[in-house]
């Protein structure tokens, strides 16, 4: 059976004698899709298939992955493409999405943050920020905001990625950093806000590669996984 999907392109490889393997996200899953041929010099789907594209694809599911057939590029973000930071930090994205169960919003929060990033908007990180929040939500290992995550203490003053939430003064022990009011009202508001509150979050606070870089190691530590895509982003954050 013949399909037509709408979908952003995630990451290719070769699989096999000069066959690929392409990941992609849909508005309601993310697929595999087996590309027959996709490196050979006269291939017609290669130029489809790079990270940062949002395609049309005909598919055939009559294989365990469904099959590539053809398709026509809606929109290539090429200036994502073209910056290794913004890259760097997409493909960390692209990863932890690909490992996660797909969540229902996921696809149009990529759009908007391919978007920010493609124009140089300031609320890239903000997307990328939510990005991590669903991808943490849909394995089920989003922090303890209520309160401190051993008492329950409201009067909390850091977040602990090994204790799994906000942890007060007392329970702390002078073992990490306290953080100020406002980062910790932030990821309080990043993990309580809905879709409808999303511009909201948007307007009243400022998220940075600080905050990607430690939602991101925060499902790495979590998901017990390691993704050298966030080792990389880290080795270059000083570029920035």
């Amino acid at each position: 059976m013949k399909t037509k999907i709408q979908a952003l392109v995630l990451s290719v490889g070769e699989y096999k004698d000069k066959d690929g393997l392409v990941k992609v996200l849909t508005t309601d899953s993310i697929l595999t899709l087996y590309a027959r041929g996709l490196f050979k010099p006269n291939s017609k789907n290669l130029r489809l298939v790079q990270p940062f594209s949002y395609n049309e694809f005909m598919i055939e599911d009559k294989t365990k992955m469904p099959l590539l057939l053809q398709g026509q590029t809606i929109h290539y973000y090429y200036h994502i493409q073209e910056d290794l930071f913004k890259s760097s930090c997409c493909f960390v994205l692209h990863d932890l999405i690909s490992k996660t169960k797909k969540e229902e919003n996921l696809f149009n929060v990529v759009l908007d943050c391919w978007n920010a990033a493609d124009k140089d908007l300031d609320d890239f990180y903000f997307w990328a920020c939510i990005i991590l929040k669903y991808c943490i939500e849909q394995e089920g290992i989003q922090p303890f905001i209520q309160g401190c995550v051993h008492c329950e203490s409201t009067r909390v003053e850091t977040l602990s990625v090994k204790d799994g939430g906000f942890l007060c003064e007392k329970c702390n022990h002078n073992q990490y950093p306290k953080w100020s009011i406002e980062q910790l009202k932030k990821y309080r508001a990043l993990f309580k806000c809905k879709e409808e509150n999303l511009e909201y979050v948007k307007d009243h606070f400022d998220f940075n590669l600080d905050d990607l870089i430690y939602l991101a190691k925060w499902m790495e530590y979590h998901t017990h996984k390691n993704y050298p895509s966030i080792r990389f982003l880290e080795s270059i954050r000083g570029l920035k």
